[in-house]
């Protein structure tokens, strides 16, 4: 936390402008040392020096740190670098003293705070200036003192330059690692996160494949299945308009005209509720509402529809159970439900419809005692996966109706669910949660 605050937050500053701020805290501390030293030993000379480029270090990381000019105080720590080494190597022993070894250092810092293209033009100018320096001591030796005041000293000045020059490139290369460390770590977890996105896009496209698979077959169904239907009503109303027929056949036309309305009635709402939800969204207007009274208006348009068939149509509801539920929503999976029993059952047969309190909500079930499911089309009772069925008097259906039985409840907060044994007849249960008194 504390190099964040010296160095810059990584959301504002640049990673070069980060590692020369790095750069300049750790060589002031350095610097700091290297003074004490010097004074310690009486080198005045490289004691201004040095208290002098501390005081402009610290003016440079000012505007780098603060005003965030770091270019300037690169180029102005570069000069500031080499003039000092200068000087130092002709008042610190030449190349017997520790400034070659400082060149170096100057040089991994040049290198890591510069772009790739000026490295080059780095090597040139550290191997002219240090190849210059040892020229003029070679030929001019005299321009280079003995400045250490005793064997000691000059034994402490290398070692401790050494020291700090190891401490140097170590902080460089720490910091550079973990910054990279960082970024590494970093682009892994991008990489992950973008990974699993893209996973859940193609399972989404995957899924939306399939719906639309399936609507593209449930719409060619439908197409289908309206088609029949209104090519037998036309063929029938061909006939009755030739006056051919005796009247018991006109009789038994009509009631085939009849069953076929009523088919393609039942599957033009089935089909339009389902698109309006698909296509518009779903409203749901939860009130709360009698079931008896709701139930006693489904069963009154049905009953007559079980009694051609042969079928005995009851209910047994309480009178004041009230449900908190959409009444249009309710209509269509009673409909539905009711419809599905008397189709699948056989003439002499019998559809109950019972409602049951437990848990804070309404149980109400659809018995039948009609054909009942066979296992292997149980598991995609609620689903699009579609196919014509034929009831047990030959009645068209899509299974489009249970589908939307269970979204329909699902949207009421309810849940809906079935029993069934082939042979021995189907009970669908669906629950609502009770008025609260």
């Amino acid at each position: 936390m504390i190099w964040r605050k010296l160095t810059g937050d990584p959301e504002e500053f640049s990673m070069e402008n980060r590692a020369f701020n790095y750069v300049c805290v750790v060589a002031f501390f350095l610097l700091v040392i290297c003074l004490a030293f010097d004074m310690y030993i009486c080198q005045s000379v490289m004691s201004v020096v040095l208290s002098a480029l501390i005081v402009l270090l610290g003016v440079l990381y000012y505007f780098s740190r603060y005003r965030k000019q770091y270019r300037i105080g690169v180029i102005l720590f570069i000069v500031l670098s080499y003039a000092t080494l200068c000087i130092n190597f002709f008042v610190n022993e030449g190349v017997d003293g520790p400034t070659l070894s400082l060149f170096s250092v100057t040089f991994i810092f040049l290198v890591t705070l510069s772009r790739p293209r000026f490295h080059f033009l780095w090597i040139l100018i550290h191997i002219a200036v240090v190849t210059a320096l040892i020229l003029i001591e070679y030929f001019r030796p005299d321009l280079v003192p003995d400045s250490y005041p005793n064997r000691i000293a000059r034994f402490m000045d290398l070692g401790i330059t050494c020291m700090i020059c190891i401490t140097f490139i170590y902080a460089i290369n720490t910091y550079l690692r973990n910054y990279y460390d960082r970024k590494r770590i970093l682009a892994d977890e991008r990489a992950l996160a973008i990974f699993e996105q893209n996973k859940q896009i193609l399972a989404q496209n995957d899924a939306l494949e399939k719906v639309n698979d399936e609507k593209n077959k449930l719409f060619s169904i439908v197409s289908h299945d309206l088609k029949s239907p209104l090519d037998s009503i036309r063929g029938y109303l061909t006939l009755l308009s030739g006056n051919m027929l005796d009247e018991t056949e006109k009789a038994e036309i009509q009631e085939e005209l009849l069953d076929q309305t009523k088919y393609t009635t039942d599957l033009l709402l089935n089909l339009m509720s389902w698109a309006k939800a698909q296509m518009h969204g779903v409203t749901v207007n939860l009130i709360p509402l009698n079931l008896k009274i709701l139930v006693e208006e489904v069963a009154s348009h049905k009953t007559s529809v079980a009694a051609r068939k042969g079928i005995k149509l009851t209910y047994s509801i309480p009178p004041t159970v009230e449900v908190i539920a959409d009444k249009d929503m309710l209509h269509i999976v009673m409909r539905n439900l009711v419809n599905n029993a008397i189709k699948f059952t056989n003439a002499g047969g019998e559809v109950f419809i019972k409602v049951a309190v437990k848990d804070g909500n309404a149980i109400i079930s659809v018995q039948d005692t009609g054909i009942g499911i066979p296992p292997e089309k149980q598991q995609e009772i609620f689903t699009l996966k579609t196919r014509s069925t034929f009831g047990t008097n030959k009645e068209k259906g899509i299974g489009l109706g249970l589908m939307m039985c269970k979204e329909f409840v699902t949207y009421q907060h309810g849940e809906i669910w079935f029993e069934s044994e082939k042979g021995k007849g189907s009970t669908f249960y669906f629950s609502l949660p009770l008025t609260l008194l």
